[in-house]
Formats: C-alpha cells, sequence, structure tokens
C-alpha cells in the first residue's frame, strides 16, 4: 500500500511517501480526506459525514455528494492509496496502515 502523509495545519496538503503531491479538484474531497486522517482507523458513518460537509442541502442531496467525494478522491489516490479507505456497510474510515 502507498504512504500518504496529510499535512493539516496551515494549508491542506496531501503526499505520497516518494514525496508527490496529490491534488484534489474539489475543496470538499480534501475536507473529507482531512476529517479521516484525524480520525485514523475510527469508522465514521456516511450520514454523520454528509451532515458535516453538507448540512446546507437536503439528505438526499448530501448523501450523493458523499459518494462523488469518494469516487474523486479514490480517482486522485494513485496506485494502491485507494485502498486506504474502507468503506464498510454505512461507514468510512482511513486505514491508518
Amino acid at each position: 500500500m502507498a504512504v500518504l502523509k496529510v499535512a493539516l495545519l496551515g494549508t491542506f496538503e496531501a503526499r505520497l511517501g516518494s514525496g508527490a503531491t496529490i491534488t484534489f479538484p474539489r475543496r470538499k474531497s480534501e475536507a473529507l480526506l482531512a476529517y479521516l486522517a484525524l480520525h485514523p482507523g475510527q469508522a465514521q458513518a456516511r450520514d454523520k459525514l454528509a451532515a458535516l460537509l453538507w448540512g446546507d442541502v437536503s439528505d438526499d442531496r448530501a448523501r450523493h455528494s458523499l459518494r462523488q467525494a469518494l469516487v474523486t478522491l479514490r480517482r486522485a489516490l494513485p496506485g494502491s492509496a485507494p485502498a486506504s479507505l474502507v468503506e464498510e456497510g454505512n461507514t468510512i474510515r482511513l486505514d491508518p496502515g
């Protein structure tokens, strides 16, 4: 599995172990990754994440936006790094390994 380093102090930054910077086309994807990185290995409920990041829209729209953000994260993470995102039932977590 590729090493992923996320810096949260100051400007958001995601890097691979090789030092290559990863950019995300959407700020909400960055926010989602940052939140998951703050709670490594802890499963987060999809509804909680949707409400946290898209609390100003309907529940259906928020869940759709969460799915889109997850797709964006998987596409932006190269190689085996997408395996770091673990989806189990109604929860999502970032594998600390």
